[in-house]
């Protein structure tokens, strides 16, 4: 499952039209390994969305759930912009199965805003977090 998630997530951003709230509140449209990262965002500053996988609770005993967690950076221009993004990633994610749909996953959002990460002196960079969590149903 661990390589999974990072690839659903991926393809639901890459999905995502220019109307879409997230688009609308970042200001662009996601295209992999130029707006939209797994793992590690580029050094340059622009603004991007990064997903960035992590470990999760254990299985539970009997191994019908498997719980997976994954990190969203969002990197704008402005604190607000990144803020405006992030909140809206919340929006469009927490209690979402089509994101995962192909895993049999639920998405659910750890926090209900965005988590202030770094902002750079002089303001060039502000990113901010979001942490989501995948529960799986396993099925038989």
């Amino acid at each position: 499952m661990p390589s999974i998630i990072p690839k659903e997530f991926l393809k639901y951003f890459e999905d995502l039209t220019a109307t879409n709230s997230i688009c609308v509140a970042l200001g662009t449209t996601f295209t992999k390994a130029r707006t939209l990262f797994i793992g590690q965002e580029p050094p340059d500053k622009s603004p991007c969305l990064t997903i960035i996988p992590y470990g999760g609770a254990p299985p539970t005993p009997e191994g019908d759930r498997q719980y997976s967690n994954v990190q969203i950076r969002i990197r704008a221009n402005t604190l607000q912009k990144s803020l405006e993004t992030g909140q809206q990633v919340i929006n469009n994610l927490h209690a979402n199965t089509k994101v995962c749909a192909s895993c049999n996953g639920k998405v659910l959002a750890v926090q209900s805003q965005p988590v202030t990460y770094s902002v750079e002196e002089g303001g060039e960079e502000q990113v901010v977090v979001t942490n989501f969590e995948v529960i799986h149903t396993k099925i038989s």
